[in-house]
């Protein structure tokens, strides 16, 4: 698992540099001013936070006011980690266990991305709401 996380955020700067992630550079987001306040209550995770992103790089479009950003839901994501059965794909050697989040037995590819990963908070395994026992053994922590 852990070639897997270096292997994501390989491709998140491959993603970022190939297809140019918006950034607080850009036009659209020179006037916007994120307090330190703001920064501490709404941590943003290690791996973003490696790749350089700040608030506006994920909040595209929502306006100047940082405090008033709303989640940017299954479209934003998808936009930098590709669509769901690409997800699907990348994680398929673990359809075998019938353990691949992204493709699961019961779901499929459908579920929303903040049913399990959160951005300002810890993000939680659906999976182990049935299966407590046997998620640890299937895969790591849920990023």
């Amino acid at each position: 698992m852990k070639n897997f996380s270096f292997t994501a955020l390989f491709l998140c700067c491959i993603i970022a540099t190939l297809f140019g992630a918006p950034s607080a550079n850009d036009a659209n987001a020179t006037n916007i001013v994120v307090s330190d306040e703001l920064r501490a209550k709404y941590k943003i995770k290690p791996h973003h936070e490696h790749l350089s992103f700040d608030c506006v790089d994920c909040h595209i479009n929502q306006g100047s006011d940082p405090s008033k950003f709303k989640s940017i839901g299954d479209k934003g994501c998808i936009s930098c980690h590709g669509d769901k059965k690409q997800l699907a794909l990348r994680l398929k050697f673990m359809d075998t266990l019938k353990a691949n989040p992204h493709n699961s037995v019961h779901d499929g590819p459908t579920l929303y991305c903040d049913e399990c990963h959160n951005e300002h908070k810890a993000s939680t395994n659906m999976c182990t709401e049935c299966h407590e026992h046997e998620v640890p053994q299937w895969m790591g922590v849920t990023p």
